[in-house]
């Protein structure tokens, strides 16, 4: 054997045992992320069973103080001073904003742990945005919240629980950041070129470019304190991304905002 051929097969040798070693080394590594991988899993499943719990236990009595307050409003056990009248309004405003608190928490959670989910299912879309509408009229009675849904009845796909909640985000932002009274806050939608097409614009202040840049970051709100929770913003473009669409922002400082939602539609087609 000649020096040339043995100084190859050393050669080869060596690298055989070095990519030997570092396939070991790749396997352990690759053990050691998927055990850390389920512990994490683990601890994010446990966090959003306790913020479930929490909220839970939050809701259930402040959906009582809320029903509670709402029967006073409309004094249905005997009239109320002007006073009294503002206190409830105060007890029924406050429930509302720590029941929204606790539904933003129990989505961040979720999201976290990587339990949201999307269920689809066929819906006529102008029927369906005149339900959510109804409610948030219901929710916010003393701002004015129109629709605007032409064209005819238009069936498409959606999550109907996650789009309610991202249409009642964004409305709640959309009011917090308009200080007209008098100020409506329009929902638009339509289909274009098998998207559904969400639209909802206020009149309100707009934002700069700063505020505009850190929209959709956790915990980050231009809302006066105590009331946002710096998550709505956050949770409503994860349910926009789960549809498979985005949400885009038309704003001018002081002359309003325009969130706009944009997801496919679906399949043309009866849901199962």
């Amino acid at each position: 054997m000649t020096s040339a051929l043995r100084a190859g097969l050393l050669t080869t040798g060596l690298a055989t045992l070095a990519l030997a070693w570092w396939v070991t080394r790749l396997r352990a590594a690759l053990q050691r992320s998927r055990h850390e991988i389920a512990r994490l899993q683990g601890v994010a499943l446990r966090r959003a069973d306790q913020v479930s719990v929490l909220s839970h236990e939050v809701r259930t009595p402040l959906a009582l103080i809320k029903g509670s307050a709402d029967l006073l409003a409309e004094e249905t056990p005997g009239p109320l001073t002007s006073t009294q009248a503002k206190f409830v309004d105060t007890i029924s405003g406050s429930a509302d904003h720590v029941i929204e608190l606790a539904e933003d928490m129990l989505a961040h959670a979720r999201i976290e742990a990587g339990l949201f989910e999307v269920h689809l299912r066929q819906v006529e879309l102008r029927a369906y945005l005149r339900s959510v509408v109804h409610e948030l009229r219901q929710v916010h009675r003393h701002r004015a919240i129109a629709l605007d849904a032409p064209g005819p009845p238009t069936r498409v796909y959606l999550d109907p629980q996650l789009i309610h909640q991202l249409v009642s985000n964004l409305v709640a932002n959309a009011l917090r950041h308009d200080d007209g009274v008098d100020n409506e806050v329009v929902v638009r939608g339509h289909t274009a070129d098998g998207n559904v097409i969400l639209a909802i614009s206020d009149q309100g202040r707009g934002m700069n470019e700063e505020e505009r840049s850190r929209l959709f970051a956790r915990f980050s709100s231009s809302a006066p304190l105590g009331e946002g929770t710096g998550l709505g913003l956050y949770i409503s473009a994860h349910i926009a991304e789960l549809h498979g669409g985005r949400i885009l922002v038309d704003t001018i400082a002081q002359h309003g905002t325009t969130m706009l939602v944009s997801f496919p539609a679906g399949e043309d087609k009866e849901a199962s």
